[in-house]
């Protein structure tokens, strides 16, 4: 009998807190987005000043962020040709038979386009 009673309290609390959830559930608060529009509006003037900020820094580096400079684009020149011959010869063979204009690859043209493309060291 004793373990009755506590088995129906068991089921009770657990049948309560399964409708509690359902409840909890169905009514939950609507969310409400706050226009951030106003709150976040600059003044005009300081929008100018930012950008000119901005360009003031971007002019005493010499050049843009964005752009690379001359011996990065060299470097990875070098390596993309060192991965194309180590990994895909025949895409290498091919870039040199279309640097040198002809119609079949030869090791001749290899050893010309190497030495044109060289880069003088200063």
């Amino acid at each position: 009998m004793e373990y009755r009673k506590k088995f129906i309290l068991q089921t009770l609390v657990i049948l309560v807190l399964i409708a509690c959830m359902f409840y909890m559930a169905i009514n939950k608060p609507d969310i409400v987005y706050h226009d951030t529009t106003e709150s976040c509006k600059e003044d005009s003037l300081q929008k100018i000043i930012n950008e000119l900020q901005m360009e003031n820094k971007i002019l005493s580096d010499g050049f843009d962020s964005k752009e690379k400079r001359y011996e990065e684009i060299i470097f990875e020149f070098g390596y993309g040709i060192d991965h194309l011959k180590i990994y895909q010869p025949q895409a290498y063979r091919e870039f040199h038979r279309i640097l040198s204009h002809k119609e079949y690859f030869s090791r001749e043209d290899e050893q010309d386009n190497i030495k044109r493309l060289e880069i003088p060291k200063w």
